[in-house]
């Protein structure tokens, strides 16, 4: 069994500060495990600002961080997906290249990142048909030449519409409406119809999306549109974390940390979005710092 001194589960952000942080520390023996088949994680897709102190977006931070990472020489496992950490810090994985392994790490850092609030997430009922997507999976889309997810869209939420506006603006699509639990918010002049307090009671299309039902409790309203964008308050992503028998934290669905950034299993740390959803990215890399620190003195 392949052994380490770190291994770093997760290679967006948080995952590749830490790396480095480690490398530029001491620690010489380190594995970042990566599901998907590039590093960088949400930044891959972030042509908006991420910073609180310098305008830098997403995409730029990333080649930024690529650079330093290669610098490192930094071992990396991608395609490969992380199911559970065992007993003795035996991290069980799978990729198509190696099928079912474990690797053992001295001490493992979670840096899952976040994941995006949906339909499934959501007490929803209506047709399962197309054009129900996240702002994520709505960028992926974008992102293709030619491809637009919908013609006219109805946006449930608000919190990250900051991350969607320019591909929306850009398409020339119709935004049919936002439903807001909020009563003021940032519309990014997208569309003047807010449907405050409302939620989706029913969906309906045969082979994709023709028209939602929302209510308010009081009165129902009738939205025609091809596509529903969700655009709900990211989640801390606490999968692996729940499957390896470590303790949640209920308000953010991430591991729950003590002040030094350990789980509530032994030597098994955790930071970035997957703890909790932070603003700026100047709050993850000062965080990956203070991690390592403990890491070496610990």
């Amino acid at each position: 069994m392949e052994a380490y001194e770190l291994i770093i589960v997760g290679g967006g952000a948080a995952g590749m500060l830490c790396a480095i942080e480690a490398k530029k520390s001491g620690i010489k023996n380190i594995l970042v495990i990566e599901k998907d088949n590039i590093l960088g994680g949400a930044l891959c897709l972030g042509n908006y600002n991420i910073s609180n102190e310098l305008k830098i977006t997403g995409k730029f931070y990333r080649t930024y961080l690529i650079e330093e990472y290669e610098r490192y020489n930094i071992e990396t496992k991608l395609n490969t997906m992380v199911l559970k950490i065992e007993e003795n810090n035996e991290v069980l994985c799978t990729s198509p290249a190696n099928g079912i392994e474990k690797i053992k790490g001295e001490k493992i850092i979670l840096a899952n990142g976040a994941k995006e609030g949906s339909r499934k997430a959501i007490a929803m009922v209506g047709s399962r048909c197309a054009g129900i997507y996240t702002v994520g999976m709505a960028k992926k889309i974008f992102a293709m030449d030619n491809i637009i997810p919908g013609r006219k869209i109805l946006i449930d939420g608000w919190n990250t519409l900051y991350m969607i506006e320019k591909e929306l603006k850009r398409s020339n699509v119709e935004v049919v409406g936002i439903i807001s639990d909020k009563e003021e918010i940032n519309t990014y002049g997208l569309t003047e119809n807010i449907y405050y307090n409302y939620e989706i009671s029913n969906i309906e299309g045969k082979g994709r999306v023709e028209k939602v039902i929302i209510s308010n409790g009081e009165e129902e309203v009738e939205i025609e549109c091809d596509s529903i964008l969700f655009a709900k308050q990211q989640l801390s992503d606490g999968l692996v974390a729940m499957r390896s028998g470590i303790k949640l934290n209920p308000d953010t669905t991430g591991p729950e940390v003590n002040d030094e950034y350990m789980t509530s299993k032994r030597k098994v740390y955790a930071c970035g979005n997957g703890i909790y959803i932070h603003d700026y990215i100047e709050e993850i890399e000062r965080e990956s710092v203070l991690l390592i620190e403990e890491i070496i003195n610990n």
